[in-house]
């Protein structure tokens, strides 16, 4: 491994051993604990840590297989820099870094994330896995989201939305916050139904795109999993329609 490298993801953050674990997630793909640990010549309790640390950095997401847990190194078009000037300096070695990533064959995917920052990346991700002109479609409950999401961050993402020429669809319960929606509906590029609060079914968060489906609990400090399969996108969305023509004409419409 060419040392300039691992010189360029420390100066961007990464230390010793976490640059080590993600270069071996990067060659292994999904692996077990103890396999990235052998892979970087670091002891496994260690190793965890570092995983876990590097799953709050967005450079891993982990994946379940009956009780068993596997860690998967991300893209490293996911990468985030946050000085400006190390930018093209990663830029050169996103080349390399690709070369000896082992892409995940066409299979459903699930990653899980927590708290208002994995929220935040699963709503990051509606705009970045889909392309221009597409539509998104969503479950909410509005009111309990602003409980302690941040508002200032829902309307940056509404305009990066509508700038990107993506529309929305929402079945939402009814609240001062979803009437709010309501009336910038077309101004946001959205379509939304409110269901009167008295039959409220849900206190959560879908949204369907792509390949897509994320599932958003709000009361479990932002628990959401994301499951990427063409088969279950398609069912969802097949199932959302089935609902929105149900309440289109009996319920408000905008």
């Amino acid at each position: 491994m060419d040392n300039s490298i691992k010189k360029v993801l420390q100066d961007i953050g990464l230390a010793k051993e976490e640059l080590e674990i993600y270069l071996a997630g990067l060659e292994l793909g999904e692996s077990s604990v103890q396999n990235l640990a052998k892979k970087a010549c670091v002891k496994r309790p260690t190793a965890y840590n570092i995983l876990t640390e590097l799953v709050n950095k967005g450079l891993f997401y982990q994946t379940f297989k009956g009780k068993k847990r596997f860690f998967n190194a991300e893209d490293p078009d996911k990468l985030k820099i946050s000085i400006k000037q190390k930018e093209a300096e990663l830029v050169k070695i996103l080349p390399e870094l690709k070369s000896i990533y082992n892409s995940p064959v066409a299979k459903p995917r699930i990653k899980f994330y927590e708290g208002v920052a994995g929220a935040i990346a699963v709503y990051e991700d509606t705009l970045s896995s889909i392309k221009e002109g597409d539509e998104i479609l969503t479950y909410t409950s509005i009111k309990k989201l602003f409980d302690i999401f941040p508002k200032g961050y829902a309307e940056e993402y509404f305009k990066k939305r509508v700038v990107k020429n993506i529309t929305a669809k929402v079945i939402a319960i009814d609240s001062e916050e979803s009437r709010e929606w309501q009336r910038n509906a077309e101004r946001e590029m959205r379509k939304i139904i409110l269901v009167p609060e008295n039959q409220q079914l849900f206190s959560g968060d879908t949204e369907i795109y792509g390949d897509k489906v994320a599932l958003i609990s709000y009361k479990e400090n932002f628990m959401a999993v994301v499951i990427e399969s063409k088969e279950i996108a398609n069912m969802q969305r097949f199932i959302f329609n089935l609902a929105w023509q149900g309440l289109e004409g009996k319920i408000r419409t905008e």
